[in-house]
């Protein structure tokens, strides 16, 4: 027999509940309980069903992606999680065909996820942008709370001011993969996540915490001061006892510098954009400014192989013409173009490392006579990325 493959509905609660507690855990059952109570969320809830049966369930929350002055829609992937006896059946393959279905008709351009090592690259998805630098704070390194600061847990009230200024810090950096708003009173409402906002006369921080055995993990840190950082990461370790690990946004991270090294994480988001030319093609204000600030009287015809098919544009005048996707281009260096393996587009368009340095790391990279242009329009850049849980 087949599953069908449908949103989830009110009665499946309980039975979503029960898998994702025996495949990811009891605190992640809870938290999926809260946001299947939700019908905006439930529709974005699919299973896996067969004989009254629930057997494999994922869910696309609705963000959006940021690229300078350019916003597009976008989704998190999360709670995927399949029956031990159903494993084997492909039954997340169909549940991320109809989540790519479903994004594709409310026009999301990308999707992200934190999961398995490799097992999504097989439904589209690349390693694209690293997780972010985390910093450990052990129980006898913790700062005092500085003079003058309180620190205390988010109110309903104050969720939109704490979504808006995640969003706003956010998107200093040039990519930034956001929440949707309604993500932070699941986040307020959570019984395993707690909101905390540290206040004085002079500053603000806001932070995310997660405990976690003997530890504490804190996340989403923003923060406008090294007094604010250090209120936040005492209160994260109740002042001291505990150890606390910590991923802030970008602006949070001096301050952090202070506290303590950073250490790489040495992991990877993966990020799918099913099609790349129509995320160029919204990105066509960006590439233009960057087009101008390499050189404002360059023009000519641009390739980009993707080598099962292709990229081509025009540019000039200090602007970039209409993207158009074309065929497989075996040998686009040949023509003046550029090569980019199809698995590496979206590390090129949305990662930290640039045209350049993929090239360099690369061998199915390679810029050819156009490579001052890739590296004009295609240059490293700063990445922010919203995740659920702790990466």
């Amino acid at each position: 027999m087949t599953a069908t493959i449908r949103t989830a509905t009110t009665q499946d609660i309980n039975q979503i509940a029960e898998l994702v507690a025996a495949r990811i855990g009891d605190d992640d059952a809870r938290e999926a309980e809260i946001v299947l109570a939700d019908e905006y969320f439930r529709n974005r809830w699919f299973v896996a069903e067969e004989d009254d049966r629930i057997l494999s369930t994922a869910a696309v929350f609705p963000g959006q992606l940021h690229l300078g002055g350019v916003t597009v829609g976008a989704g998190a992937i999360e709670f995927v999680a399949t029956r031990e006896d159903a494993e084997g059946r492909g039954l997340v393959r169909l549940l991320m065909q109809e989540i790519h279905s479903t994004a594709q008709s409310r026009g999301e351009m990308a999707q992200w996820i934190v999961g398995i090592t490799y097992f999504y690259r097989k439904f589209g998805y690349e390693y694209a942008i690293p997780v972010e630098t985390t910093y450990s704070v052990s129980a006898g390194e913790a700062p005092e709370m500085p003079s003058g600061w309180t620190v205390e847990r988010v109110s309903g009230a104050e969720i939109p001011d704490l979504a808006s200024v995640q969003t706003a810090v956010a998107k200093q950096s040039d990519v930034a993969f956001t929440a949707n708003r309604r993500m932070w009173d699941v986040y307020e409402m959570s019984p395993v996540y707690e909101l905390i906002v540290a206040r004085s006369r002079n500053g603000v921080g806001y932070g995310r915490i997660y405990p976690y055995e003997d530890d504490r993990y804190m996340f989403d840190v923003v923060a406008d001061s090294s007094n604010a950082v250090s209120a936040l990461v005492n209160a994260a370790g109740d002042g001291g006892s505990y150890d606390v690990t910590v991923m802030a946004r970008q602006s949070a991270r001096k301050s952090l510098d202070l506290l303590t090294d950073p250490e790489p994480s040495g992991d990877a988001y993966f990020v799918r954009v099913a099609d790349p030319v129509k995320l160029l093609e919204a990105m066509r204000p960006l590439l233009s400014s960057r087009l101008r600030a390499w050189d404002a009287e360059a023009e000519g015809e641009a390739l980009i192989s993707l080598y099962e098919s292709s990229i081509r544009f025009s540019y000039g005048q200090g602007q970039v013409g209409p993207i158009k996707g074309g065929p497989a281009e075996q040998a686009p260096i040949g023509q003046g173009g550029s090569g980019v393996a199809p698995d590496r587009i979206v590390a090129q368009l949305l990662g930290p490392l640039g045209a350049e340095k993929l090239a360099e790391l690369n061998p199915d990279v390679n810029l050819g006579e156009q490579e001052d242009l890739m590296k004009a329009l295609f240059p490293p850049q700063t990445c922010d990325v919203h995740s659920w849980v702790f990466p």
